[in-house]
């Protein structure tokens, strides 16, 4: 588990911006100009409660910024359209592109990952491993007496296993 002191957290109605700078500041080490992993590829949002709301990652980030794959009917076409002009004119960048990359930045609690599962902190690795295949998640967030601990990933999970088929 990581401790939840490790996770930068955002409110509901930051910016995706400003989750993007806090979540970039967290997760990378800067080592000569080149960001190395250093910490989790994860932003909680929490209320002013510090109750956990969500989840923003790099996938739901990057996810938003695709309107064929992040929006409705009307941002898909929209899309498109762009993307059709963008190749009749053979321009690298136009500035529709760019205000329609511009407009689908949201607020933190648009983009979120709803919290699809949740662990208390004595729950053993099995518990772990069902709650992560049953949600289709990779990371559970851990409870203990009702606060918020910390996050148990996939990762986690598969480096405890290892330590335990190690042993044997």
């Amino acid at each position: 588990m990581i401790p939840l002191s490790k996770y930068a957290v955002v409110g509901p109605d930051a910016s995706l911006k400003n989750a993007v700078t806090v979540l970039r500041k967290s997760h990378c080490q800067l080592d000569k100009g080149i960001c190395t992993e250093a910490g989790p590829r994860t932003v909680l949002v929490v209320n002013q409660k510090n109750d956990l709301m969500g989840i923003l990652d790099f996938r739901a980030i990057l996810r938003v910024l695709i309107a064929e794959v992040a929006g409705g009917l009307t941002e898909k076409l929209r899309s498109l359209q762009v993307s059709i002009v963008f190749a009749e004119r053979d321009i690298p960048e136009l500035d529709e592109a760019h205000a329609d990359f511009v407009a689908r930045v949201r607020m933190a609690k648009d983009v979120m990952l709803k919290v699809r599962g949740t662990i208390e902190a004595n729950a053993t690795l099995l518990d772990g491993l069902k709650l992560l295949f049953k949600n289709k998640i990779n990371k559970l967030p851990v409870y203990d007496n009702g606060n918020l601990v910390g996050i148990v990933r996939d990762t986690d999970l598969f480096l405890a296993v290892a330590e335990i088929l190690a042993e044997s």
